[in-house]
């Protein structure tokens, strides 16, 4: 990992920090119908009662639902401010920053939605095999990326590093890390086009 794209990652968290409390507030507490579609599908693909572990937990709100679906839910994020968000709500929530931390146990499934594109492209190879460590024999995640090409920075400071990625790449990262692409699904976020896409650990 390199020093500047350390320094990008520092960034973008450092605005996630200052803006938790109003992303909570401006995001639906409820999924949409296409991304609760996916929950569902994501949960009835794992045995239960399954442990999942979600990366960007963000404040919560799809954790909220996939325990409705029976799921355990470990929150984690490596933006503090959300971390306090979830705990002053009544639930738990821990920080990990998927970068430098080790995935400690082993899990059922993972949930990772719109994380990926904060992710420098040299680091995706790395953040993809950790996530395959941290999955049990023929466990599955569920990840969204910005499909596209090129990186920006985004936001009204220009303080949120986004990387897009075509399907067929980030299809090949994922192969290349032991998953198996199963299903995706598509939705417009912000007028943005966003696959979704469910791999199984090979």
């Amino acid at each position: 990992m390199s020093a500047a794209d350390r320094r990008n990652n520092r960034r973008t968290v450092a605005a996630y920090e200052g803006y938790a409390r109003g992303y909570a507030a401006a995001v639906s507490s409820t999924p949409s119908q296409p991304a609760a579609e996916d929950l569902r599908r994501f949960a009835a693909a794992l045995a239960p009662p399954a442990r999942v572990l979600e990366i960007g937990s963000g404040p919560g709100w799809d954790a909220d639902f996939l325990e409705t679906l029976g799921a355990q839910v470990r929150r984690t994020d490596v933006t503090a401010a959300f971390v306090r968000f979830q705990i002053e709500r009544g639930k738990q929530a821990y920080p990990f920053d998927l970068l430098t931390d080790e995935i400690d146990a082993t899990y059922d499934g993972i949930l990772m939605l719109y994380v990926v594109q904060h992710f420098e492209r040299d680091q995706l190879d790395g953040v993809l095999s950790k996530l395959a460590r941290g999955l049990s024999a023929n466990g599955a995640m569920l990840l969204s990326h910005m499909l596209g090409d090129g990186e920006e920075w985004e936001g009204d400071a220009g303080d949120y590093r986004v990387v897009r990625w075509s399907a067929a790449a980030l299809d090949e990262r994922l192969a290349r890390a032991g998953f198996a692409v199963e299903w995706e699904s598509f939705i417009d976020s912000e007028q943005r086009p966003w696959r979704s896409v469910f791999a199984r650990r090979r």
